[in-house]
């Protein structure tokens, strides 16, 4: 088995493991999983923990002190994992909070931590059915709001001693969004200042897209702006709040992010298994790579508390026929992961896209057309 097929097969299926105490299994992103590099090509993060992962193929184990992968009982490929623990997470802050509380490692080089760990949509019924990002607040295991001397202090750290070469800032909806991207701005320029690593920054389009080019100018590298959906009737049903700033406000954005950032250096979450319609996923990714955002397409991954935690991710052959239609119109449009200065795109684990890109091709679907379809002008 190709290591391309196999990660598109885990992310779907899951791996059995003998322990997930340690799993993280709440909270914003990609929870549930744990990393690992694929030895004949390839890295992955990998969902160990659902209801869904039990009955998977695939069981992780240990030959002669070495792990591998193995499928229905027959050894299939040997992997390494990552460190439970990463050693900037063994300290703490000047002001005494531990460093694991600050953030994480998404992959080996790629440092995570949501800023603000709040959502105004949370509380009523405008919350995203498949979101926790205020799960972890109930647990103790992260503070709500990450200030730039704590960022800083664990950053430096952590690319003194894991080697970190980029960072992720994620973030809740905030009451006030002006304060908040005020604030975003102000931690960015601070980080950047002192570590010098390349940013990325997660946000919903701003009410004033000036900010963009003031968030640029604070030292924000690449920029977020995540849809999930393209499919109407899952827009409103499973992300109302996304819904109600609707789909004009995001390409407005997302235009706007391509001027300041340049193309590439702008992306934005497909999320596959909602229920959506399977075209409206490919015709999306047309929408984005033609205006020069990537359209990172993850399958979806159940997490424990959410509306949709039974929901079970996609089929691999699903994900397959996607990710092969997208890495075509990638191809027409010169798109690639590598160009991604930092964030989920340059880290590339929870997807197998950058996987099935292709350096030329044709494919796609023309942007006015679909645009006219779901209605915005």
């Amino acid at each position: 088995m190709d290591s391309r097929t196999l990660k598109v097969e885990l992310q779907s299926y899951g791996l059995r493991i003998p322990d997930t105490t340690d799993v993280r299994s709440g909270g914003a992103g990609p929870t549930g999983g744990i990393h690992l590099k694929i030895l004949s090509g390839g890295e992955a993060n990998i969902p160990v923990v659902g209801g869904f992962v039990s009955s998977s193929p695939y069981n992780l184990d240990q030959i002669n002190g070495e792990y591998w992968i193995f499928k229905d009982g027959v050894a299939v490929a040997q992997v390494e994992l990552m460190e439970k623990a990463s050693r900037f997470q063994e300290h703490k802050t000047s002001s005494g909070i531990p460093m694991q509380r600050i953030g994480l490692l998404h992959c080996p080089t790629t440092f995570a931590t949501t800023l603000l760990q709040t959502c105004d949509f949370w509380e009523d019924e405008r919350r995203c059915k498949f979101c926790g990002i205020e799960l972890t607040l109930k647990d103790r295991s992260t503070v709500g709001f990450k200030n730039a001397r704590s960022l800083v202090e664990t950053l430096t750290l952590a690319k003194e001693l894991d080697g970190i070469t980029n960072v992720v800032f994620t973030s809740g909806v905030a009451p006030d969004e002006e304060k908040a991207l005020a604030k975003y701005a102000e931690i960015c320029r601070e980080v950047k200042s002192a570590t010098g690593l390349p940013i990325q920054l997660q946000i919903i389009p701003p009410e004033d897209l000036s900010w963009l080019e003031r968030l640029k100018e604070a030292g924000v590298d690449t920029l977020g702006v995540h849809i999930e959906t393209f499919d109407p009737d899952v827009f409103r049903t499973v992300t109302p709040g996304k819904a109600r700033i609707g789909l004009d406000k995001y390409i407005a954005a997302w235009k706007e992010a391509v001027r300041v950032f340049g193309r590439w250096q702008v992306s934005t979450y497909i999320l596959v298994g909602l229920g959506e319609r399977l075209e409206t996923v490919i015709e999306g990714a047309a929408v984005c790579a033609e205006i020069g955002v990537y359209p990172f397409i993850v399958p979806f991954r159940p997490i424990a508390g959410t509306p949709m935690e039974n929901i079970a991710p996609p089929r691999p052959e699903i994900m397959e026929y996607v990710y092969t239609e997208a890495a075509k119109i990638l191809a027409k449009y010169d798109g690639a992961a590598k160009n991604s200065k930092a964030g989920c795109v340059s880290c590339g684990e929870c997807s197998a896209l950058h996987d099935f890109e292709k350096p030329s091709g044709a494919g796609g679907v023309r942007f006015k057309k679909f645009t006219k379809q779901i209605g915005t002008s």
